[in-house]
């Protein structure tokens, strides 16, 4: 998990632990097993029913390149890539770029290489790239309203719970114990509903976004960068070509 995230999720809770003075004096008062378990597993629950197994399988992968750190070629070293090949290109045959694209480890940019050196047309690159950039982007889509969707349902549960407890409470209302346990029920539930929704499910599928919105652009550079290979077109054209897309301060640092 890279260290921005890390960062935000203890300010997050030290705004909670320091910000609600009860919390730091009697903690175990806000601990229930019972009221988390209804509302975490109540929450995957629901996500699994509405996900069919290869969307849970995707989800998994997504979830796992989030918080394991790996390495990815972000836009501004797609550029640098692109325009070393076009020079590498210029120097060598079509079938030697393979063996240089290898090296990044990337399919995408290894599938587009393959084209290259295989003799196809313009045009079917163009389009077979295009059609997986697309694919990618769709698939992203809707595994990260996948965990969006988490939020909603941890805050539904918590209200189910709310509503359970209050039906315990007056189920019997001589018995102190029966309204202790009731009232605990009916108020962690939501309160762990807002918590899971808030400071977990809604800020983990922005980070998502975000990551799929890096990928997509990089995808998208290393076509245009594929497709100027393509077209033998000269090393600093595609330089400052594939340099357009990126962001200002990736520019002045490129």
């Amino acid at each position: 998990m890279d260290i921005i995230s890390i960062i935000g999720f203890i300010v997050a809770l030290s705004a909670i632990y320091f910000g609600a003075p009860d919390i730091r004096h009697d903690l175990a008062v806000y601990l229930d097993s019972d009221s988390f378990i209804f509302v975490f597993f109540g929450s995957i629950g629901s996500m699994i029913i509405a996900s069919s197994k290869s969307e849970l399988k995707h989800l998994g992968t997504l979830l796992s390149h989030t918080f394991r750190r790996k390495k990815t070629i972000l836009p501004k070293k797609a550029v640098e890539i692109m325009v070393k090949l076009s020079k590498d290109s210029q120097q060598m045959s079509k079938q030697d770029l393979p063996n240089e694209s290898k090296i990044y480890n990337n399919p995408f940019l290894n599938n587009g290489i393959a084209m290259i050196a295989s003799g196809l047309d313009e045009n079917f690159i163009n389009t077979t790239l295009n059609n997986d950039l697309q694919e990618s982007e769709k698939r992203h889509d809707i595994l990260i309203n996948k965990v969006r969707s988490l939020g909603a349902y941890a805050t539904m549960f918590g209200m189910a719970g709310t509503v359970i407890g209050v039906i315990q409470v007056l189920r019997d209302v001589k018995d102190i114990n029966n309204i202790i346990s009731g009232l605990s029920l009916a108020l962690l539930t939501t309160l762990y509903g807002l918590f899971l929704s808030s400071i977990f499910y809604l800020p983990l599928s922005k980070k998502l976004k975000n990551n799929s919105e890096k990928e997509v652009l990089t995808k998208l550079i290393i076509k245009e960068g594929i497709l100027g290979i393509a077209r033998k077109e000269i090393p600093v054209k595609i330089n400052f070509y594939l340099k357009s897309f990126l962001d200002q301060h990736d520019k002045k640092n490129a």
